[in-house]
């Protein structure tokens, strides 16, 4: 049996790398360690609120003010994250179309 020169074939099928504007992932990066330094802060004074020897009663109520606080913190960088998806959703979508003959 006479031998090829050409290259074996590989067994998975190669596909090109997703192409993703520049700023995507500085946004992505940018957004989750925002959500990360909100939920550390939030963890700390949690902490610090279970460890205070202060009345059941007022920290039950500073609790729901910093649940309140964390939820209000978390909201914006939460929806960006949203947008961000929505845009890369976009992105691929169009890959898609643009790559099917």
């Amino acid at each position: 049996m006479p031998r090829s020169s050409a290259a074996p074939r590989p067994l998975v099928p190669q596909t090109p790398a997703p192409w993703y504007p520049d700023d995507l992932l500085s946004e992505l990066q940018s957004t989750l360690a925002a959500l990360a330094d909100i939920e550390v802060q939030y963890e700390t004074d949690r902490e610090r609120l279970e460890a205070w020897a202060g009345p059941e009663a007022i920290k039950k109520r500073f609790g729901a003010q910093l649940e309140e606080r964390h939820q209000q913190d978390r909201e914006p960088y939460v929806q960006r994250l949203a947008d961000l998806h929505c845009w890369m959703i976009k992105i691929m979508t169009l890959e898609d179309i643009c790559s099917n003959p």
